[in-house]
């Protein structure tokens, strides 16, 4: 079902599997998928206990991964998001909101809230999680508590980002 442009938005912090997965879908449906990631503002608004990277490394983490997986002639558009709804709440071009499970209900109140303000509402595509091995969904939470868990007891996690050591 590929339409004009969809939107999606997400924090991307510790940038994993689910995320790939959220955004692979988006780019099988849209011509034009437009990725909002909230800025490091509206991200701190949310009072995570776990650290955050910089807007400026998770939106290139979005875009390198949309950009190796995009078909030819894709259009990516990476936005910051200040807000929950970002472009999906006011640009008329937009015709489906990809959310995950969790994040539903709120596409459906951006969607609503487009109808409210004259525009068309948007599809809302809900995508089903990706699960790690509790059999519960991968969550940037859980992967930064494992990270921290393996950092205190001088594991071998790394920090998103950081180089794999090669092996001798």
């Amino acid at each position: 079902m590929p339409l004009e442009k969809v939107a999606l938005g997400g924090t991307f912090s510790f940038f994993h599997p689910g995320h790939r997965h959220l955004l692979r879908q988006a780019l099988e449906m849209g011509r034009t998928v437009v990725v909002g990631v909230t800025s490091d503002e509206f991200a701190r608004s949310f009072g995570k206990a776990h650290p955050i990277e910089p807007y400026e490394v998770r939106a290139l983490r979005v875009l390198r991964y949309c950009l190796r997986k995009a078909r030819s002639g894709q259009r990516i558009m990476i936005v910051p998001l200040d807000d929950v709804g970002g472009p999906a709440s006011s640009d008329p071009s937009v015709e489906a909101i990809i959310a995950t499970e969790e994040t539903a209900a709120r596409a459906i109140e951006v969607s609503l809230s487009r109808a409210k303000r004259g525009l068309k509402p948007a599809i809302v595509v809900a995508v089903e999680p990706v699960l790690g091995v509790d059999g519960q969904p991968i969550s940037s939470t859980k992967l930064w508590r494992a990270y921290a868990s393996a950092h205190r007891s001088g594991g071998a996690l790394r920090q998103p980002g950081e180089p794999t050591p090669r092996s001798t």
